[in-house]
């Protein structure tokens, strides 16, 4: 197989979903031995020790994404690649209107996105939604290819978005099964009363995670469940003075962030995720790699791909509170296997399966259709 030229780029290398994603593609690829290059506009982040060795970092210095769009272009024609990846969306829209001038500079190079959420959705969060809408109506066809992580994902840019249609692939998140299992093996400094039912929810405290409505449905289990929130954001405060409120302060676990979250994912005996809309969320596999099965709500973004009912957990309709609570009891008194938890992931997410299909998008010369 011909060796290629690519040329990853990102933000920064924090702690997220996009970022993982990003690290995991561009190690895969260097591992075949192909020239990998990554521009990154802000060289910060704990994922950036991740990176394989023989990766070229391209620092732009810092700069905001808007400020650095003319030398990030500079620097992929110097580079010349193969394919461009982007790999998170408003990075995806901001590149989208220079994909036609750098065609006519570079025309062998193909542009290659992955979006990271149900675009209509997420669009509604931004300062000027409806000029976003219009971003992604217009000029998001300019990618010859737009990776979706989910089915929800995928028919909301079909629906909302019918230009891009035709550039759509649907590829799910890969799952590291042995990585994730070796960092879950770290210890938890905490000692577990017998007969504690333990939950568990990792994510950034943003509303759109829905941490409240978490702790609403917490404060109606009994004295039996504890909950530990691991992560950090905005909405921290505000979740700590609810937990006060309800009363649940002495059975509710803020962890604040952790670079290694598998291991109170592990202990847990349920994951729990409440969010209001998702991409395709990492947390389900990983909490699943771990044997730990996951209670969700059913909101757009991936839950019911990903959750295979009564075997790796439970769906529950999205943001309805008493069945959440119903749904926990009921996963409580049931039990699962954990080794058919495990491989409800193993045999549909493992990296094997889903890096080799990036690998067949990134190694062609032909735009393919979505499936």
């Amino acid at each position: 197989m011909k060796k290629e030229k690519l040329v990853g780029v990102i933000h920064e290398l924090t702690m997220g979903g996009a970022e993982r994603m990003m690290v995991n593609i561009l190690n895969h690829f260097a591992s075949n031995k192909d020239e990998v290059h990554l521009i990154i506009f802000k060289n910060i982040g704990t994922l950036k020790s991740l990176l394989d060795a023989s990766i070229i970092v391209h620092d732009l210095g810092g700069v905001s994404v808007k400020k650095g769009i003319p030398k990030c272009l500079k620097e992929i024609h110097k580079i010349e690649p193969n394919t461009v990846f982007s790999g998170i969306g408003h990075l995806n829209i901001a590149l989208a209107p220079f994909i036609p001038i750098m065609k006519r500079l570079l025309p062998k190079t193909r542009w290659i996105s992955r979006e990271t959420n149900v675009v209509s959705l997420q669009n509604q969060e931004e300062k000027h939604p409806k000029f976003f809408d219009y971003l992604y109506r217009k000029i998001y066809k300019n990618f010859d290819v737009i990776i979706a992580q989910s089915q929800d994902m995928k028919k909301d840019l079909e629906v909302n978005y019918p230009l891009t249609a035709s550039k759509i692939i649907l590829i799910n998140n890969p799952i590291d099964i042995e990585k994730v299992k070796k960092f879950g093996e770290e210890p938890i400094q905490r000692e577990r009363d017998k007969g504690v039912v333990s939950l568990v929810s990792v994510g950034t405290l943003r509303n759109k995670k829905r941490h409240d409505i978490l702790l609403k449905a917490f404060s109606l289990l009994s004295e039996k469940y504890i909950l530990t929130i691991v992560g950090s954001g905005a909405e921290e405060h505000k979740l700590k003075s609810l937990s006060e409120e309800l009363n649940i302060s002495n059975r509710v676990y803020f962890e604040g962030h952790k670079t290694n979250p598998y291991p109170y994912m592990r202990e847990a005996d349920l994951f729990i995720l409440t969010s209001e809309h998702e991409g395709f969320p990492n947390v389900l596999l990983e909490s699943n790699a771990l044997g730990t099965p996951v209670i969700a709500f059913a909101c757009p973004g991936g839950i019911t791909e990903i959750i295979e009912e009564g075997i790796n957990g439970f769906s529950v309709d999205n943001g309805d509170i008493d069945a959440m609570v119903q749904t926990i009891i009921k996963a409580t008194k049931i039990g699962f296997d954990s080794s058919l938890v495990v491989d409800s992931v193993q045999r549909r997410y493992s990296k094997e399966i889903i890096l080799n299909r990036y690998e067949d998008i990134f190694y062609t010369k032909e735009a393919h259709n979505g499936e």
